[in-house]
């Protein structure tokens, strides 16, 4: 809610994240910074997103530009040009689910805090280090990370039986008896 409209890199599809605007008895405070230093980030926009960035950035151009940037200075803006407050967001979060209706299994539901997780997910899935998906997601620790997707990330067996396999056999040697049958023995 509080991206600044003009630090967008849209040729890079780069978003800064620096400024946490929190609600509290209905009112909407930016302060600088964020809940970890971690959270003070530069995140990636995937080209789906791209269009919804560049519409958001049009609807409040021309108020920025009548208000020498005072209003409308943000990706997000509510509809006086300053933040726009949970409530109001979540009522257009649930409009989104609307658009779903025609989802064979039904309109599509989540909420702001799942789709934190949806990013994730399809971070992972897209073959994202664990050290990536921390800074997209604004962990301060990769442990923080590991914790909460853990179960999401690929356990390639595979690979983990060739690996302790290869360990194994350095630990042994082979030597062949007459009859072609291998006897292990200590190296």
């Amino acid at each position: 809610m509080a991206v600044q409209a003009d630090e967008i890199n849209l040729e890079a599809q780069l978003i800064p994240i620096n400024l946490t605007a929190s609600e509290s008895g209905g009112r909407r405070d930016p302060r600088e910074g964020a809940k970890t230093s971690a959270g003070v980030r530069v995140v990636v926009a995937p080209d789906i997103a791209m269009p919804a960035v560049r519409r958001l950035l049009q609807r409040g151009a021309q108020g920025r530009e009548l208000s020498q940037g005072e209003q409308y200075g943000r990706l997000i803006n509510g509809d006086r040009g300053g933040y726009m407050s949970y409530s109001v967001w979540r009522r257009y979060l649930k409009l989104a689910h609307g658009f779903t209706a025609a989802h064979p299994d039904g309109p599509v539901t989540y909420t702001a805090h799942e789709l934190g997780h949806v990013c994730a997910s399809l971070l992972i899935a897209s073959g994202a280090t664990d050290m990536q998906i921390c800074n997209q997601m604004g962990h301060s620790r990769v442990e923080t990370t590991k914790n909460i997707y853990g179960h999401l990330f690929d356990q390639d067996r595979t690979s983990l039986l060739e690996a302790l396999n290869s360990a194994v056999t350095r630990l042994y040697i082979t030597d062949e008896n007459d009859d072609g049958e291998g006897a292990l023995a200590a190296a």
